[in-house]
């Protein structure tokens, strides 16, 4: 069995981890050989994130354009893939989503060629504000694929919505590089608390780690942190690690409005996040609109409780409410307040236990796993139908 997967960029390290474990799933099957075509080296939004350690690339790919990934023309993607189908020959292509053009035409050619075809979703219901027309169109497109790979429990039902059968669902998880993260993670805390005075922190700390974007809510997740921080009268900060376009509005915003103990932290490569995470004791993401979030698995690793918005993809799978972590509802500062606060007058035992629940869940979202379900789910649809 041959399985080609169609992939956007290179610099996407937790596409990477699980194209690995694949490759060595092929190593140990004779009857297993797997294929990555990357379209480009990385997205325009991507570039300053660090760079691209290509040694991390290990199984066999090829690549469209050595450039940015905006930089390919759909006629560049259509021409190579078809070319790189009609020599490799796979039994499966496995699309990295379906919004582009060129994914039609390469879909109707593997349906003429009589390839099998599987979807990796990461959308949701949630994530957007849905149009009737364009929804139809989806469902017309979605329908035409023999499996999905989806990214958790809302994007399953969100494929289910549009027409796809339960018996087609054939992986709903994502996941991070949990051991190197633990890893890094363990080596940090040992100086956890020489590098909290040496930075200003407080004794105990929030920390929401992402994209300075409205969607991430941050001005009402300062709102919420603000109210909290004079009533409850004890020594809670909140670290907000990264960068984006809302940055010098939000840091002017705790000036003028005197929000004490909040951290700017500059935006970091996925290594060094663990290292920030050393540092505090609850992980919250408010975010309006996020298909999955896999910055929570990598909180949930370094074994944090968990404040989740109701709107991120991952919420059905890797938030058990009041047992790791809370539910927050994004759009009510007095919620999301509320559950700062509840986190606030716990006890450290208390915590320590949310987090040890934490990295039990996490346990079942592994590269490892992952990728077994896929090379599963390869093999079904490449079974003859009854």
């Amino acid at each position: 069995m041959k399985v080609l997967i169609l992939h956007n960029q290179l610099w996407a390290h937790y596409k990477t981890i699980i194209f690995n474990e694949l490759e060595i799933l092929a190593k140990q099957n004779p009857n297993f050989q797997v294929k990555v075509l990357q379209t480009a080296t990385i997205e325009r939004s991507r570039l300053g994130f660090g760079d691209l350690n290509l040694e991390e690339h290990q199984y066999d790919y090829e690549l469209v354009h050595d450039g940015v990934l905006e930089e390919v023309s759909t006629l560049k993607k259509i021409k190579k893939t078809i070319s790189v189908i009609n020599s490799f020959k796979p039994d499966v292509v496995n699309f990295t989503g379906y919004h582009e053009l060129a994914t039609i035409f390469i879909l109707l050619f593997c349906q003429l060629k009589g390839i099998k075809t599987i979807l990796s979703n990461e959308s949701t219901i949630l994530d957007q504000k849905r149009e009737k027309i364009k929804e139809s169109i989806k469902s017309l497109i979605i329908r035409q694929f023999d499996g999905f790979f989806n990214f958790g429990t809302l994007s399953k039902q969100y494929m289910i919505a549009l027409g796809a059968t339960e018996d087609k669902m054939l992986v709903n998880k994502n996941c991070v590089d949990n051991l190197k993260i633990r890893s890094i993670f363990e080596t940090a805390i040992t100086k956890r608390e020489e590098t909290k005075v040496h930075l200003g922190l407080a004794s105990k700390n929030f920390i929401f780690v992402g994209r300075l974007i409205s969607a991430k809510n941050l001005e009402k997740l300062l709102d919420a942190f603000h109210q909290i921080v004079h009533s409850e009268k004890q020594n809670w900060g909140l670290i907000l690690l990264g960068e984006g376009i809302l940055k010098e509005e939000l840091v002017q915003k705790v000036t003028q409005e005197k929000i004490e103990n909040v951290k700017f932290i500059a935006g970091q490569t996925w290594e060094k996040v663990p290292e920030i995470l050393a540092l505090a004791d609850v992980f919250v993401l408010p975010s309006i609109v996020e298909p999955w979030g896999l910055v929570i698995n990598e909180a949930m690793v370094c074994g944090k409780p968990i404040l989740v918005s109701n709107q991120c993809g991952c919420v059905s799978d890797l938030l058990d409410d009041k047992i790791n972590g809370y539910l927050l509802n994004p759009y009510d500062v007095n919620d999301i307040a509320d559950k700062m606060a509840k986190v606030m007058t716990m006890s450290m035992l208390a915590l320590e236990k949310m987090g040890e629940s934490s990295l039990e869940i996490i346990k079942n979202y592994t590269p490892e796993l992952v990728a077994s379900e896929m090379l599963k789910g390869y093999q079904k649809v490449c079974l003859p139908k009854k």
